[in-house]
């Protein structure tokens, strides 16, 4: 029996949120440009605002049922690696959303 790589199951679980960062980041876009385009884009412009700038937020949504599913399968590397990026990404959109407001840049 070969044993199971970890290191190589925690870039795998950065990879899959930065894949699903990416669909949810063209999903939300999708919807703001369709509303645009059709609809009332006052009411979709915040939408699309808020979840890419507040996607460290945002991403909860996806990120703690994806983690109980995966510690359900028991893919403790790849849960370890979703959870490693998921912080990862709160922090680095906290500190860049602060930086844009507090006038510095």
């Amino acid at each position: 029996m070969r044993p199971r790589n970890e290191g190589l199951q925690i870039v795998l679980g950065f990879l899959l949120l930065l894949v699903i960062h990416i669909t949810v980041i063209a999903i939300v876009a999708l919807i703001a440009y369709i509303a645009g385009r059709f609809g009332d884009l006052y009411f979709f412009q915040p939408i699309a605002f808020i979840s890419v700038f507040y996607i460290g937020l945002f991403q909860i949504l996806y990120v703690i049922p994806l983690v109980f599913w995966l510690k359900r399968q028991q893919r403790w590397g790849l849960m370890k690696g979703v959870i490693i990026s998921a912080v990862i990404t709160a922090l680095l959109n906290g500190g860049c959303f602060l930086l844009l407001y507090s006038g510095t840049l």
